[in-house]
């Protein structure tokens, strides 16, 4: 920036050197006799006027732009948005606003993405010992089906859930990334609901998500994981693939059903009181 003891460089056009008050333009004969007498000061003093003179025209080109256009005003102020999870907050000048969970966007499943979920399902379970094999279904009819049961309350209303259970319970993706060891997710498998409830009356989780895994390899994944935790389930094929267990107050239930794009859905609800 110019020396501000230099005066103003910039006046309507006009050219004022340090310390000069007039408006008088340098004309040609001026002009010629600075240059003669002090050339390459006067090569200075008109690169820094000239630098002088850019600097305060593009600070008022940007202030006239921010007062008269808020868009772009809002755009400057906007915080920066480099996490993809807080990108839904840039709603900008969007017309329609639609609610939702934020979650992934699902994909489709095929005879590749099933059996590469399969084999390293089984690697994870084969670190901890040998694989449980499912067995025969019991003949009695088990829990009614989730199939038809889209949110969180409609779950827990036809579960045997206690009522503490049924109270405040808050959807947050967090829980499922904090679920038990006994109710962990699949691998490859894509949480589409979390929620929990954390009280001293009731500890609860419930995930539901989809895998390309067949129906047999995720319930198979899930037995295997509560037989080692000492758990016994009880498995049922009707109305739909599901075994229930319970363990010293503490309670699991996991569903699976075919779901679209040739997926697994699967339900997977744990609670201790």
């Amino acid at each position: 920036m110019p020396n501000p003891a230099w005066g103003r460089f910039c006046v309507s056009g006009r050219f004022l050197g340090a310390g000069m008050h007039s408006t008088r333009l340098l004309t040609k004969p001026w002009q010629e006799v600075a240059m003669r007498r002090n050339a390459p000061m006067f090569t200075v003093l008109t690169a820094l006027a000239l630098s002088g003179c850019a600097q305060e025209a593009a600070v008022e080109e940007v202030s006239v732009v921010n007062d008269v256009d808020p868009y772009i005003a809002r755009a400057l102020n906007d915080p920066l948005m480099v996490d993809p999870d807080l990108a839904y907050r840039n709603e900008a000048n969007a017309a329609i606003t639609i609610g939702f969970d934020h979650a992934l966007p699902s994909f489709k499943g095929s005879e590749e993405s099933a059996s590469a979920a399969r084999d390293e399902a089984r690697l994870a379970l084969l670190e901890g010992g040998p694989i449980a094999d499912l067995p025969f279904p019991s003949g009695s009819e088990g829990p009614i089906s989730l199939a038809e049961q889209y949110g969180v309350e409609a779950v827990l209303s036809v579960i045997d859930v206690p009522q503490p259970c049924r109270q405040d319970i808050r959807g947050n993706f967090a829980y499922a990334a904090n679920m038990p060891e006994v109710a962990r997710v699949m691998p490859h498998g894509m949480v589409r609901v979390a929620a929990g409830v954390e009280s001293a009356q009731c500890d609860l989780r419930l995930v539901r998500y989809v895998t390309p895994a067949a129906i047999e390899d995720a319930l198979q994944f899930h037995y295997t994981i509560a037989t080692r935790a000492g758990f016994e389930p009880e498995y049922y094929a009707e109305p739909e693939a599901s075994f229930t267990a319970d363990r010293r107050g503490t309670y699991l239930q996991v569903f699976a059903r075919p779901a679209s794009g040739d997926l697994t859905a699967v339900d997977v609800i744990t609670w201790t009181r």
